[in-house]
């Protein structure tokens, strides 16, 4: 990618981080952002947390790493969203968008045009998984909701974005993983644009539990290891079958 990222109108040179608000289309809600661009050349790697808003344990993980990594760890450049949904977080919300009552994540590739939940979900589709070379969404049970951990990744998109997907896949520390042949969400839509994505699922019942967070952390530290962006090996995780 390179050395400056340009994305809705902010500039992130190499080597540097910016925090900030993004504003939605057309709206008064601001979403938060985190951009690390590393000092080193490499790949672009895209987290959303919250597109449902009552799901915590990664929208926890997805702020503390955009806290503490910092732009002289990486290689490429890490774009992380903490909470999608924000008005579903702060209205502690089941899946929905509060504003509209729909989920947002079964109306991509959204509508510039549409209600909050459409705007955002084309603000991701349209801005942000183009900048991407992979995606991780992070969900966990909702607010109703206990769960088994566990990761999908996409079996409808071409073989090298499903090859690509499962060996993102295959380095969470997590006993099951997926293949999912649906056709809605987040992840699935940018897999069928080109993008590899997964899904995670971690915690649930409306917790937001230490163990939960740190676990999420470590999924999202491998990734990137497994991505080079960071230095350091990957860290030991099950052995899945062919």
């Amino acid at each position: 990618m390179s050395d400056t990222v340009n994305i809705c109108g902010l500039s992130i040179k190499r080597g540097e981080k910016l925090r900030t608000m993004l504003p939605i289309h057309d709206t008064e809600i601001s979403l938060p952002l985190t951009i690390i661009n590393g000092q080193q050349d490499g790949h672009a790697l895209l987290l959303t947390a919250g597109i449902h808003g009552g799901e915590y344990p990664g929208i926890a993980a997805a702020m503390e790493l955009g806290c503490e990594l910092e732009q002289n760890q990486l290689s490429g450049c890490l774009v992380i969203l903490h909470p999608v949904n924000i008005q579903g977080f702060w209205a502690r919300r089941e899946f929905m968008v509060p504003e509209d009552g729909k989920n947002l994540n079964r109306v991509f590739p959204g509508d510039e045009q549409g209600t909050l939940a459409d705007k955002i979900a084309h603000l991701l589709s349209s801005t942000f998984f183009p900048l991407a070379d992979f995606y991780v969404d992070m969900h966990s049970g909702d607010i109703h909701e206990s769960l088994h951990p566990y990761v999908y990744y996409p079996g409808q998109p071409t073989p090298e974005v499903e090859a690509k997907s499962r060996s993102m896949a295959q380095v969470l520390d997590m006993e099951y993983m997926v293949r999912s042949l649906a056709t809605g969400g987040a992840y699935n839509y940018a897999a069928s644009r080109g993008l590899p994505s997964i899904l995670i699922e971690r915690g649930g019942a409306g917790l937001c539990l230490p163990e939960d967070i740190a676990a999420y952390k470590k999924d999202i530290l491998n990734i990137m290891r497994k991505l080079n962006m960071l230095p350091a090996p990957l860290k030991a995780t099950p052995a899945y079958s062919p």
